[in-house]
């Protein structure tokens, strides 16, 4: 979903744009990366308590078992939905300085490793190839690439990537 689509690509801007561009995006990616970082802690402790309660109602007397069996697999359960409903609205955050799409996006008409416009179309399994970096692209769980430029306009935004 484009806020402000341009439409201009990578090669539409000066070096002190694209300079401008990271230096933006860096700061975005680094209250991104803290957000996640504070989410992360919380839900784990909620997780590892479910794990716990689990563990301890095979230890302890038949009276407690079903209550803290009951009450582990609520808190794991309810661990593993809100690290699901933190990542898709976190994820839906972060976006690219220059086109002002999303960044964690469907791959668009660049690569997201390299930035390169030179996608060849998938095979029937989905995979996508840049010409450019000679990167197969598989999306959804086996992801096999990180995302460092828009997939949008090409702007190589980090090293890291995500």
């Amino acid at each position: 979903m484009a806020q402000e689509n341009n439409s201009k690509k990578v090669g539409d801007y000066s070096p002190e744009e694209l300079k401008q561009f990271r230096e933006m995006f860096a700061v975005d990616l680094k209250q991104y990366r803290a957000t996640n970082r504070r989410y992360a802690n919380p839900i784990l402790v909620v997780i590892l308590v479910g794990f716990a309660a689990i563990f301890c109602s095979f230890l302890l007397s038949q009276t407690l078992i079903r209550w803290l069996l009951g009450a582990g697999i609520c808190l794991i359960a309810a661990g593993v939905i809100i690290i699901a409903i933190a990542a898709s609205s976190l994820q839906k955050k972060l976006l690219c300085p220059a086109c002002h799409d999303l960044f964690i996006d469907e791959i668009g008409e660049c690569c997201p490793e390299c930035g390169s416009a030179s996608l060849e179309s998938g095979d029937w399994i989905g995979t996508q190839h840049c010409n450019a970096c000679g990167k197969n692209l598989r999306i959804g769980r086996n992801r096999n690439f990180r995302y460092k430029a828009c997939t949008h306009c090409g702007v190589f935004l980090d090293e890291m990537g995500l």
